[in-house]
């Protein structure tokens, strides 16, 4: 079977003579603090990205904009954070991810040098780049582990990878590494059959009573819904993820699709994953099933959001079993889809 279709963008190198060098592999990620101390500036980098909070013309005011947003969400947010433990783990999950995809690759007889650029935290995109020129590298694949299209994550992540990338050029008079980026893959076969298996697992969780009939939400981040009037592909993205595991577990109404995570005073998706949990529990409903559908790794949306908040939320409605589905990370079939995405794109530049 072959991969998903996936988009491709590059930077156009220089010729290169001589023996090949080891191929790239960029791991995409959004990042998160290594620390408390960490997370306001984390945040100011998110909410001053102007793919993630898109002001348009009044773009010169995104300092400005960033500055009081963190100045009223910090404190919470920390909070948040000390919740799980005082950091992410998102920075080990991804490198574990790069590194398992790697191994895949390596099995086939592909040698690549995994590196990961986050986008609001370190490693940045420039740090990630550089390790790969210390190795020699002169060609790299970039994989977002964000398997739904946004500009507000793929397209901030590659941005910012290109930036990179031309100031790498710059600083080497013309010299820099070719990249070749993939950008969605909603559909993938091992990506479907790794949310499939965290699901059932779940599913397994509740008293047998319950395995039939519990509802089965599926919990997205949120967007504002002006990002997708102005054709911003996420929303079409997540809802072919979902539409291919609720068919083939065949979970009919039972499978909801919801939205977490909203910050600011615009209107989000909806509907929002709390109130669902509180529709069900007023119509009676003592079991439920929440699945991470746009989270690869465990973060503050999976760790605290979910499995803090929106757990003591249901419990005190009245729902008695809460089951949460683990996100993908290194399961074997997602890490092979991401191999065959890998593989795929250098193999169609030649690259292997």
């Amino acid at each position: 079977m072959s991969p998903p279709a996936a988009a491709a963008a590059h930077a156009p190198g220089p010729e290169r003579s001589g023996a090949r060098a080891p191929l790239g592999l960029v791991a995409l990620n959004l990042g998160g603090p290594s620390s408390l101390d960490d997370v306001e500036p984390f945040l100011l980098r998110l909410f001053g990205d102007p793919d993630v909070i898109q002001l348009g013309w009044l773009r010169f005011l995104q300092p400005l904009v960033a500055r009081l947003i963190v100045k009223g969400y910090a404190p919470k947010s920390r909070a948040n954070y000390q919740l799980i433990g005082g950091r992410s783990p998102i920075r080990e999950e991804t490198t574990a991810q790069a590194e398992a995809v790697a191994a895949e690759l390596a099995r086939r007889g592909l040698a690549v040098k995994p590196v990961v650029a986050m986008a609001a935290w370190h490693p940045f995109a420039d740090e990630a780049l550089g390790a790969l020129a210390a190795e020699g590298v002169e060609r790299a694949v970039a994989l977002p582990l964000y398997p739904h299209e946004s500009r507000t994550t793929t397209g901030s992540s590659l941005n910012q990878l290109e930036h990179a990338r031309a100031a790498q050029a710059k600083s080497n008079k013309g010299g820099s590494i070719e990249i070749a980026a993939i950008k969605r893959y909603p559909d993938a076969e091992g990506y479907v059959q790794a949310v499939i298996a965290r699901v059932e697992e779940a599913i397994a969780t509740l008293p047998a009573e319950h395995r039939a009939t519990a509802p089965v939400l599926f919990s997205a981040h949120g967007l504002p819904e002006a990002y997708i009037r102005r054709g911003d592909p996420y929303l079409d993205d997540i809802r072919i993820t979902v539409e291919a595991v609720t068919r083939r577990l065949g979970l009919g109404p039972r499978a909801r699709l919801c939205f977490q995570s909203r910050v600011g005073r615009q209107k989000w998706l909806g509907p929002p994953t709390e109130a669902v949990l509180g529709e069900l529990a007023a119509a009676g409903t003592k079991a439920v099933v929440v699945v991470p559908i746009a989270f690869t790794g465990e973060h503050i949306e999976t760790l605290q959001e979910i499995d803090i908040l929106f757990k003591d939320h249901a419990t005190r409605a009245g729902i008695v079993h809460f089951a949460r589905a683990r996100t993908v990370g290194c399961h074997p079939a997602f890490i092979a889809a991401l191999a065959d995405l890998v593989e795929a794109t250098a193999r169609a530049r030649g690259w292997a």
